[in-house]
This record gives C-alpha cells, structure tokens and sequence, in this order.
C-alpha cells in the first residue's frame, strides 16, 4: 500500500513539473508572439505626425495623469465603454475631461483633430458640447458635468502599435495605429438633441439614408423594407463591449443586396458609407473605403420605421468590411430628437489585432481569409445563414 501511495505521490509530482515546464514555454511563445505582433514604428509622414500630437499630449500630463490613462494593448479596458453618461463619482477607466486643464484639453483635442476629418471632428465637438449643456439642464443632479473620458493604448515613444479610446456619453471612439494602419472601430456616435446650434449632427447620415431609399423601385423596398422593432443588434453595452468577435452570419441574405440595385443606386449607397467612414482623416479613410469597394455588390441596407423626414427610423448597411446601424431613439415636438449610430468591421477588425481571440470569426471567416473569394467547403460551426433565426432577430 505505502509503495503504491509513493509511487502515485512521484506520479503527481512529475505531471506538476512538466505542467509547470509547458506553462512557462507557453508564457514565453505567447510573449513572443504579442512582440512579433506589434508593429515597427512606422516613418510614413501621416503616421508620424499622429504619434507626434499623441506625444504632446502625453507629455503634457503628469506622472499620475500618465499612469491612470495608460493601459497595454489589448487590455480589457479596450472594449469597456459605453453611450450612457457616467453617474457622479463612477470611474470609467482613464482620466476625465475635468482633470485636465485647458491647455492638456486642447492638445488633447489636437489629436481628435488629426485623427478625423473635419466633419467627424465638427460632430465630435457639437456632441461633447453643447449637446451635453442642453442634457445637464434636464439632470444636472445625477450625471457628470464633464462625462468623457480618455484611455491611452501602448506607447508611441517605443512602439508602432498604439492607440487610445474617448468614452463618454454619446461618444464612444476607438482608434489604433497598427504600422501604416489606422482604424476608428467600434465607433459610437449619438446626440439628443438632434439639432445643435442649428445643425443637424447627422443630416448626411439621415439624408443619404433616405435618398437611396427613396431611389428603389416597389419591389425593392419590399426587401430593403423590415418588420420588428427598431433598435441597435450591435450597439454599446453597459461596460464590456458584448459583441466583441460577434458572429454576422445571421445577417447575410436579410435585406436588399447592393447586386441588385441600379449603378445610381449604388452611388447612393456609398454615399450613405461615406457618411460614417470619412468621420475618419481622409487618407486612412480611403483604404478602408477601398476595402469596402472590394466587397461592394456583397452589401445588405435593411430599413425599418418610417420613410419620410419625420418620421423616427432605423437602417443599418452591412458589408464584410463595415457595419453601420442608425437609430432614432425617440421624438421630440413631431420630430427625432435622440439618435445613436454605431460603426464595427464585422471581418475582425473591430479594435486591430489586439482584441482578445482576435481572429475573424465572421462571414464564413470572411469566405475563407479573401483572396477574392477562395470560398471552400466554409467548414465553420456555423452555417452561412439561418434565415428563421434572422427574421426572428428582426421581430425583436
């Protein structure tokens, strides 16, 4: 019996010290692997010129500034945000607007400014200002004066892969510079009201939407055309952002599919596209237009509520490389008074290549990793649609 107990105890002992062996193997693959992944630092001029606003502003906090901003790619403070306001004293990760001081907040918007093009930086700026005094007149006892805040992603002093976050309500952006890439996804967008100092936030984003609706013929909107209730499938969640890696498939065959709409039609399409991907600066925006354009005639908009300018509307464009969904979330006087939009990569780009079980799982691993399209057997735990599942989606 003792001698069976000894050798069972010399049993456990070995398999603890090899387990030990591979878990410190697997560390240091794993380690390397996230080195081999982050980028040399690119010399592109763009590129140098973002890292260069990025570290004005980053020199000009303090140490403690610093660190409560600073998290490693790929931590889960990346996909932590949401459109609610911070209630008073909540933190949200990163340092708030109301601890910076006009000039940090100014170089801080230099950076804003660099990253987007002038309409995406124009409703950025309508959103985080007077758009929130407006909404603090309603609940100035509950929500923060100042509900923004800023997460900073790996370094660009060091590295080539960096990025930072703004999270607040309404406005939830995350960029990522990757080499010579540079992303915007997710990307929420929302203002109540609608109109601010005049201007309508999102009259392109409305506007093109109902200019190629306007432009199908009878049999057409009925596929454009769904039933259900309005409101966002992707939208932010309350904290953690649930729809990371999401699964799309569900959503290929529901609606009208761009190969099935005129060449003017199309125009209109892009043009709804452009509306949300030129939020970010031209150059960066273009390629991933191009990605876009790759996959064009593979592109569902799907159309709920109304169709005229007054009425509260939801749409959404979906194509491998870009998910747009637009809400109206209530009415105000007759007319929308409250959107939220969102932007993802449904192809796993969805916060670059850091994002945790990175990997596109979407689209058939996007017809089987491109190539235009390779195609295969698409052997995936799931089938390319489920229209039952899809048509009960949109009946939520």
């Amino acid at each position: 019996m003792l001698r069976k107990i000894v050798s069972i105890l010399i049993v456990f002992l070995a398999a603890c010290i090899i387990t030990a062996i591979l878990n410190i193997y697997n560390s240091a693959e794993v380690d390397a692997e996230k080195e081999i992944e982050v980028a040399k630092i690119s010399k592109k001029p763009s590129i140098v010129m973002l890292a260069t606003v990025m570290n004005n502003f980053r020199d000009s906090l303090s140490d403690e500034l610093l660190t409560d901003a600073s998290y490693p790619l790929g931590h889960k403070e990346m996909y932590s945000w949401s459109n609610l306001p911070p209630s008073r004293n909540q933190d949200r990760g990163g340092i708030e607007f109301s601890k910076l001081s006009v000039d940090q907040l100014s170089l801080f918007h230099k950076v804003l400014d660099a990253f987007m093009s002038d309409d995406g930086y124009t409703k950025v700026s309508l959103i985080t200002t007077r758009a929130e005094t407006d909404f603090l007149k309603i609940r100035e006892d509950f929500w923060s004066s100042r509900p923004y805040y800023i997460a900073l992603f790996g370094n660009p002093k060091t590295d080539g892969s960096w990025g930072f976050q703004l999270d607040g309500h309404h406005l939830s952006l995350n960029f990522l510079v990757h080499g010579d890439e540079v992303t915007i996804v997710p990307a929420h967008f929302g203002t109540q009201p609608t109109f601010v100092n005049g201007n309508e936030v999102f009259e392109g984003e409305r506007g093109n939407a109902l200019s190629l609706l306007n432009s199908l013929e009878k049999e057409q909107k009925e596929n454009a055309i769904q039933t259900g209730r309005r409101g966002l499938k992707v939208g932010p969640g309350n904290t953690t952002d649930p729809f990371l890696n999401y699964d799309y498939s569900d959503f290929v065959g529901v609606g009208l599919k761009a190969s099935d709409m005129s060449d003017a039609q199309k125009e209109k399409l892009r043009d709804l596209i452009k509306s949300y991907v030129y939020n970010l600066e031209t150059e960066f925006a273009d390629i991933w237009m191009k990605d876009i354009e790759a996959d064009i005639e593979d592109t569902y908009f799907v159309w709920i509520g109304g169709t005229t300018e007054k009425d509260s509307i939801y749409y959404r464009v979906f194509n491998p490389a870009i998910w747009i969904e637009f809400n109206d979330e209530e009415r105000n006087d007759g007319r929308p008074n409250h959107v939220h939009t969102v932007t993802r990569s449904p192809n796993g780009k969805d916060y670059g290549i850091f994002a945790l079980n990175n990997g596109p799982r979407t689209l058939f691993e996007h017809y089987v990793h491109e190539d235009h399209h390779k195609k295969s057997d698409m052997l995936f735990g799931y089938t390319i649609v489920n229209l039952h599942h899809a048509e009960r989606l949109e009946k939520r």
